[in-house]
């Protein structure tokens, strides 16, 4: 099968045929769609073929969904090289540019075979996170982890910062440490309950760098931010004292305006004396208000005619005293954010050491430190040597793909890998161990997640001056030829990135041209923006979104369904457009994708829905979310009302209104007495089993039980709901991994965390996509709607992630924006301008041939795009290519290019009906799930429950001989492996370590088990061949029997078991034996014949209050076997 559905691989041509061979190392710089992946397999395909063992290669990429495309590719190929026939093969082979003979074709047969069986499981083909993980799963002791560590997930990571949090607040309230507790309310109330966590949560990733601040943090940031010693509010005064305070340009300014007697100059004299009247630190803490004598409200100097006396010389006066007061009010500023940082980081250290506590406790690791400890576990001296030698594997070729996205800290990893690579000057003869990398620049997109360009930049730096020390051949190529877009949509491509210049990109200077292979029309249509206020008032639902969004939603969902009712043809593949060709990419997840998504389903057009999305956010777990929140507490009266509107019980609203008239108590109370059975029976059954069932459990009956929650839930919401459906069903599954999974539970833990539902966007069949530009990286479609390039980006930057001297700190105001804070903000904000570039080079490289740019324009900006805008940006391009703006009927205008080549189109295939084949679906398929029948409940005869025999309540004398119970209870198990003549000496040791402080009771205990021990008569009993506390377990009937025997002796033709009882009474022989524990035995001697049924049962029960052995006969066990009596549920010790 994989044999007749493989394409032929498609020759290597150029730079892809070099950056293939396998016999130098390759850096290579790859253009959106030039097949860089086809280049990467190849590569390994190459690799193979030349004898070297699968173990031997790493191939690290950016994310699991990337890993699992190039493995899937790999293995395919590999597969379909088995079957295939010669000329076929052969073909492939010659594509490869690798030997074609008998020989070779017979070596890639056996690959696939090889792969599977070698060493380790064959390729390794992982992301970065998951080496590191498998490295220190192998090497914990040596990365100072604990043997058997897990990572964390996003919600356990979430789960275990938060309750950190929790308790480092109580134990600060309980020792009294009143910094911390100040340290945390000003973050709080700096940067909200959510800020304060994801800041702290920044710290906990930067501890190494917090532990090398002193322990006085403040007065540190003060000195590196340049701010006077000591006080800085004395500071201040004293610079506002008179003699420090130039008085006299200040009489003159109050003398000219006197003069002036305009109301404004005589405002300005009052101003200016009401601040001279004060103390010098009350002129400190108001000289804001003196600055408005000479600045306006947004700060500016205010020398406009009209304001200021018309007097020569005035300007030069109060430009002095303005750059005067702004200076001390900028230091004032700059002491204030300067206290608040020390308070935040004094914060963040503690956070960060209780955080590593906390992980250390719970044995888990989170993502950075997977690499920060593999990168030091590598880095030390002589282990990475050393772990290959343990590992039992030599890594000769590393693959790294997506290089851009490669943080500084891995970056070191696989430069310590490949460290060896260039260890010695290469010789003929010798093995040619390579590193292949591949990215693009241009599509670094990631900074969000900690890496930079510059890192990849970097590192080909680093490994260019590696092969050159050693001779190696190191080739620098580039792929420029896009086999993806259409020679129209490039040329826009080309002419944005020119017309913006490279270097906003982060590029070297120069021209970025890209050559198509993909020969047919394209086009790119730029759609006039959506203005606000163009349509009446919403209604219902959605009269929370922006009026301008709700439009374009409307016309884009309404432009779509125009082009599948006209079948507007995709000239590159002959046919006319579907769905699943169209893909629409957002910035971002706003409200304008879910309005988008509902209007495609209003236009009956098939769309996947987001691509990512919270999963309590969507209807169907909401619906699911109140049937469980009923059963956990029905007079949870909003609750049950949006239970009994939804799906699963189908009431409508006035229904619901209508059962409602004349309610004087709760809803279900309500109910109760005034509907008929079958309205409640729904409502009863979700209560029935609430007690008695898992969440998963619960779910499921829901949805595939009597019930019929599924089919209900997908005929209202659509095929939307399946994604969400699923995933809560994980989640509960998850969740029963806890030890007491109850529905109230599983409520509050899903109530606390966030799980995110992520669609696979490569594997939505024929249905329309709806992805940010993030998530679309890697993917491509034959029509591509950019839906909001209108967005400002100067209205959502990133200024919350910023590292100064390698510390997170607090993101400043812009009045904060000084000195060294000033500048990490303002290289931060180029930094994000330039990523935003290349994002948009990568949106717009998305499409194969038809490119469409939409956006929409809210009420504060006018009508006009903002000129940093995508929008801006491709109209800029547009308009320079000569695509002038034309009338649209539905847009109102557009600006439209075709390129400037007659280009053929595919010729038109007739696409063959699909034949409707009558399926026989049996009678079953439709029926609900029977109800699954609950297995029998294991007996344990070891369960601590009471016997029946009516003793009287237990006085102190009681207990106290319960104690001594246990007490000889453990030493019969403890005593009989220790040497004779140790025994006592032993026995009183541990005897005193448990509390028994009276040195005549110990020796009593001592000698009463002893007694027991060395009694001839129970010397088999306690001799090296029986074991002590043996479980077993076996299946009786249809009962589980399930224990653990105290002393068990296995023969070779009869089982001993022996029961102690170290209770106060001592049965003189079988007749007294409590019922409770001849049960007991029974269960016991029963679940024994079934594990040994060729061999005869001998029970007994030592009484080691009198040292007495009563055994019981196998007539009475017979009477007592499990299943005659119902009390045998429960048996006790």
């Amino acid at each position: 099968m994989a044999a007749t559905m493989a394409k032929a691989l498609q020759p290597l041509q150029g730079n892809q045929a070099r950056a293939a061979a396998p016999d130098a190392h390759v850096w290579l710089s790859a253009s959106a769609g030039t097949g860089k992946t086809h280049v990467l397999t190849a590569r390994v395909f190459r690799l193979l073929l030349q004898g070297v063992r699968p173990e031997n290669i790493l191939c690290l990429t950016f994310t699991k969904a990337g890993a699992a495309e190039m493995a899937d590719r790999i293995h395919d190929r590999l597969a379909a090289w088995v079957q295939m026939d010669d000329k076929r093969l052969f073909a492939d082979l010659e594509a490869l540019g690798e030997e074609s003979g008998p020989d070779a074709r017979d070596f890639a047969r056996r690959l696939f075979a090889e792969v599977l069986e070698s060493t380790g499981g064959g390729l390794r083909i992982q992301t970065i996170h998951g080496f590191c993980q498998q490295l220190l799963t192998a090497f914990p002791l040596e990365a100072n982890l604990t043997p058997g560590f897990r990572p964390l997930d996003q919600r356990e990571q979430t789960n275990l910062a938060r309750q950190t949090l929790a308790d480092m607040v109580v134990r600060a309230h309980e020792t009294r440490d009143d910094a911390l507790f100040a340290a945390l309310q000003a973050i709080s109330l700096r940067l909200g309950e959510g800020g304060a966590e994801n800041y702290l949560l920044r710290c906990a990733a930067k501890g190494d760098a917090l532990e090398y601040l002193p322990d006085a943090i403040t007065p540190w940031v003060m000195a590196e931010l340049g701010l006077p010693e000591g006080d800085i509010d004395q500071w201040l005064a004293d610079q506002c004292a008179d003699a420090s305070f130039d008085m006299r340009t200040l009489d003159q300014i109050v003398q000219v305006n006197v003069q002036w007697g305009k109301s404004r100059g005589l405002e300005r004299c009052d101003r200016i004396a009401a601040w001279r009247a004060l103390d010098p630190a009350g002129r400190a803490a108001t000289l804001s208000d003196l600055h408005r004598a000479w600045a306006k409200a947004d700060g500016e100097i205010m020398l406009t005619k009209g304001w200021v006396p018309p007097v020569d010389g005035y300007a030069e006066m109060a430009t002095r005293l303005y750059d005067r007061c702004a200076e001390l009010i900028a230091m004032k500023l700059r002491a204030d954010y300067a206290a608040l940082l020390g308070q935040a980081l004094h914060a963040g250290r503690a956070y960060a050491r209780a955080y590593a506590q906390a992980k250390q406790l719970a044995g888990a690791v989170d993502f950075d430190d997977l690499i920060a400890r593999a990168a030091a576990l590598l880095e030390q001296d002589g282990i990475a040597e050393w772990i290959r030698y343990k590992l039992d594997q030599r890594i000769d070729h590393i693959l790294v793909d997506e290089a851009q996205d490669t943080n500084a800290a891995q970056w070191r990893i696989v430069r310590t890998l490949a460290e060896e690579f260039f260890a010695s000057e290469w010789q003929p003869g010798d093995k040619v161990r390579t590193i292949f990398t591949v990215g693009d620049f241009k599509q670094a997109i990631f900074g969000f997640q900690g890496t930079s360009p510059a890192n990849f930049a970097a590192a080909q730096i680093l490994f260019q001056r590696d092969a050159d020390n050693s001779g190696h051949d190191f080739h620098n190529l580039s792929l420029d030829q896009s086999f993806r877009s259409t020679p129209a949509v490039l040329d826009v491509v080309d002419r944005t990135i020119s017309t913006l210049r490279a270097d906003r990109l982060g590029l070297e200077a120069g021209d970025v041209h890209h050559i198509s292979a993909n020969r047919h029309p394209g086009e790119v249509l730029l759609w006039k923006p959506v203005v606000a206020n163009l349509s009446g008032e919403a209604e219902g639902e959605e009269d929370w979104a922006a009026d301008q969004e709700r439009v374009l939603a409307q016309k884009i969902a309404q432009q779509i369904r125009q082009w599948i009712d006209d079948g507007v043809m995709l000239e590159s593949r002959g046919r006319p457009v579907r769905a699943g060709d169209i893909m629409i990419l957002v910035r971002r997840r706003s409200e304008l994708a879910r309005l988008i998504v509902a209007r495609l389903y209003e236009e009956k057009v098939a769309v996947a829905g987001i691509d990512r999305l919270r999963l309590n956010a969507p209807l169907a777990v909401r619906d699911l979310l109140a049937a469980l929140r009923f059963a956990v507490q029905p007079d949870d009266e909003l609750n049950m009302a949006s239970l009994l509107v939804s799906p699963l019980i189908g009431w409508t609203q006035d229904e619901l209104m209508h059962r409602l008239i004349g309610r004087k108590t709760g809803l279900w109370r309500h109910l109760l007495q005034t509907q008929d059975e079958e309205t409640l029976k729904p409502l009863r059954d979700l209560l029935a089993v609430a007690d008695l069932t898992t969440p998963y459990r619960y779910l499921e009956g829901i949805l595939s039980g009597p019930m019929d929650g599924r089919r209900r839930l997908i005929e209202r919401l659509g095929a939307e709901a399946v994604d969400p459906i699923e995933e809560l069903l994980n989640a509960a599954l998850a969740f029963e991994s806890d030890d007491h999974p109850s529905l109230q539970r599983f409520i509050d833990w899903f109530d606390r965390g966030e799980v995110d539902i992520v669609r696979d966007a490569a594997a939505q069949g024929d249905m329309l996509r709806l992805l940010t530009v993030h998530g679309a990286k890697g993917l491509q479609a034959p029509v591509v709607i950019l839906a909001d390039a209108c967005l400002d980006p100067d209205a959502g930057n990133r200024a919350d992630a910023l590292l100064w001297n390698g510390l997170p700190i607090l993101a400043p105001r812009k009045p904060e924006r000084q000195g060294p804070i000033g500048e990490v903000a303002e290289q931060a904000a180029s930094v994000e301008r330039e990523e935003h570039w290349r994002l948009l080079y990568v949106a717009l490289t998305r499409a194969e041939e038809k490119l469409i740019v939409a956006g929409s324009l809210g009420p504060r900006a006018k009508g006009e795009v903002k000129p940093e805008s995508w929008f801006a940006a491709v109209e800029g391009a547009m308009a320079s290519l000569g695509a002038e703006w034309e009338a649209d009927p539905l847009w109102g205008a557009r600006r439209r290019w075709l390129g400037t080549e007659d280009l053929p189109s595919r010729k038109a295939e007739p696409e063959a009906p699909q034949e409707q084949v009558a399926a026989d679906i049996p009678d079953w398929l439709r029926r609900p799930a029977p109800v699954e029948a609950r297995p029998p409940r294991p007996l344990a005869p070891s369960a601590p429950v009471e016997d029946d025999v009516p003793y009287p309540p237990p006085t102190p004398a009681m207990r106290a001989a319960a104690e001594r119970g246990r007490w000889l209870h453990a030493l019969f198990e403890r005593l009989p492996g220790v040497e004779p003549e140790r025994r006592r000496d032993a026995a009183d040791r541990w005897l005193l370590q448990q509390g028994a402080d009276d040195a005549a009771v110990r020796q009593d205990i001592v000698a009463q088990a002893l007694q027991v021990i060395e009694a001839p008569d129970f010397a088999d009993l306690f001799s090296p061949d029986a074991l002590a506390e043996a479980p077993i377990a076996a299946v009786v009937g249809e009962a589980v029997i399930a224990g653990t025997v105290d002393r068990l002796c296995v023969g070779p033709d009869r089982i001993q078991l022996v029961d102690f009882k170290t209770g106060r009474i001592a049965p003189i022989g079988v007749d007294e034996v409590p019922t409770a524990h001849v049960r007991q035995m029974a269960a016991y001697a029963a679940a024994l014949a079934v594990i040994f049924p060729d061999r005869t049962i001998e029970a007994g029960l030592l009484y080691t209050s009198a040292a007495r052995l009563i055994t019981l006969p196998p007539a009475l066990l017979a009477t007592h076997k499990p299943g005659f009596v119902p009390a045998q549920e429960n048996l006790p010790l």
